[in-house]
């Protein structure tokens, strides 16, 4: 029984459906395990217990009238903090938000419950989901599970704290500049960045409850789990239009199979316009690409052509910043403006949201046709190759420190975003389909390390097939020491 909370949500579903295990033994088993280790962890902040258990109960009930609620019937999952959640509060870790209640959940966690999944609480976020560490002004600092010393990414990084360290098989997180990939890859398992607008984002915080929706400031909503398996489970259970949000096209999830890994085509980098990457990054990378080639797959070293990072950095920048900036009073956006120059230095994604902030409204649409002209060219660019390989971020969690610190990459200082999301955000401005796969069978070290799979936009179904052939040299999810 005390292994269980290590399995995948899918496998767990599995035991309840064949009545080897109650939905409440599952929720009980959970919560000891919550109350066992959050408090050093400060992973997930708010607790739905008795609601959970009473919902429990009920999938027993119905279970044993032989009624089957959806594929996660029983099974409990945490979410991020910043998607509304009905009489569950939520606060998007702002102070304003501290007693917000909603009367109505956000897409992601309606379709979860109705698929049968249990509410088993709400996971740690930075304030307002806008920071690379979980470090918010509501409720703290949230660590990891592999060393507590240090991060767990931001901004769902409660949740993959969770997720790795056994209190939750299963969370739903959104991702702006990574804030999924980040988490997943510092906490070792398995997170998915779908398409954008694959997913409604319904129900997310930001915007404030009662603000218009910006185009692209909420970023994307994806699961995080211990299995590409559970990834592909989210994406059929949290894809399609939901009425509300308008930019998610109706595109049908399909089914399908993974192929012979020597079959599949793949392209590979540890290098965006000089970006420094860890010697274990590049050590992983350049194993796992010399393995697929003596497999017989095509491989490649190679990043589309003429693609200047630097242009594709800033404009996602920009395109953030003037988002954010058409919220603020012009006072606000001059603090905001002297205060990321000081605390973050000097990068061209600095720079882009600086610039973004105090734009106006032809600079911010000269910036959306930049933007597309990038998107074509990586769209491109993968139309060649089943998969991209890149690094997620310049190397390992990294020990907690203010928001804004440089981050020393073997010797090198780097600027705090640029080490941290200067291999993601490009993928956010794109809005290509994203899958993080920890390593652990390609590397030798303390800290766990994941790679970005990136595919082609509205193929999400063949990359998550692409990633399931890639654990055979992968591996699979490791719990951490202690756990």
């Amino acid at each position: 029984m005390q292994e269980l909370h290590f399995l995948p949500a899918h496998r767990l579903a599995a035991l309840v459906r064949a009545r080897e295990v109650s939905a409440l033994e599952l929720l009980e088993l959970h919560l000891a395990h919550v109350a066992r280790h959050n408090p050093r962890l400060n992973a997930i902040v708010t607790l739905d217990e008795e609601r959970a258990r009473a919902r429990a109960r009920e999938a027993d009930a119905a279970l044993a009238r032989g009624e089957v609620w959806g594929p996660l019937h029983g099974v409990p999952m945490t979410i991020k903090d910043s998607f509304m959640t009905e009489g569950v509060r939520t606060t998007s870790s702002y102070k304003k938000l501290k007693g917000y209640v909603p009367t109505h959940d956000a897409t992601v966690a309606a379709r979860l419950k109705a698929a049968g999944a249990i509410l088993l609480g709400k996971t740690n976020l930075p304030t307002l989901t806008l920071d690379l560490q979980t470090s918010g002004h509501l409720f703290g600092r949230a660590s990891n599970p592999w060393d507590e010393t240090r991060t767990p990414g931001g901004s769902t990084g409660g949740g993959a704290a969770a997720v790795a360290s056994g209190m939750s098989p299963f969370e739903v997180g959104s991702d702006l500049a990574g804030s999924i990939r980040v988490p997943s890859h510092y906490c070792g398992i398995f997170g998915f960045k779908p398409t954008e607008h694959r997913v409604p984002i319904s129900g997310h915080i930001p915007p404030l409850p009662g603000r218009p929706r910006g185009v692209r400031y909420e970023g994307a909503a994806g699961p995080l789990a211990r299995s590409v398996e559970d990834l592909k489970l989210g994406l059929k259970l949290l894809a399609g239009p939901d009425g509300e949000d308008w930019d998610v096209p109706p595109v049908p999830v399909r089914d399908v199979p993974r192929r012979e890994l020597r079959s599949y085509r793949f392209a590979w980098t540890d290098d965006f316009g000089g970006l420094p990457v860890s010697r274990e990054t590049r050590a992983a990378l350049e194993k796992l690409a010399t393995t697929l080639e003596r497999l017989g797959c095509r491989v490649e070293r190679c990043t589309p052509p003429a693609l200047d990072y630097e242009e594709l950095w800033e404009v996602w920048g920009r395109v953030l910043g003037a988002e954010l900036g058409s919220e603020m009073e012009a006072l606000a956006r001059f603090i905001f403006s002297i205060r990321f120059k000081a605390m973050r230095g000097d990068a061209p994604l600095n720079r882009g949201i600086v610039d973004g902030v105090n734009s106006q409204m032809a600079e911010y649409v000269e910036a959306l046709s930049r933007h597309d002209r990038i998107t074509g060219q990586v769209e491109a660019f993968l139309s060649q190759w089943d998969a991209w390989l890149v690094p997620t971020t310049s190397g390992p969690a990294f020990t907690h420190r203010p928001s804004g610190e440089w981050i020393d990459v073997d010797g090198k200082q780097v600027p705090y975003l640029m080490a941290t999301c200067g291999f993601t955000a490009p993928f956010n401005l794109t809005g290509h389909p994203v899958v993080v796969l920890p390593v652990a069978k390609l590397v030798d070290s303390p800290l766990p390390l994941g790679i970005q799979v990136i595919g082609r936009r509205w193929l999400d179904e063949e990359l998550l097939a692409v990633c399931e052939a890639l654990t055979d040299i992968t591996g699979s999810f490791q719990k951490p020491p202690g756990y």
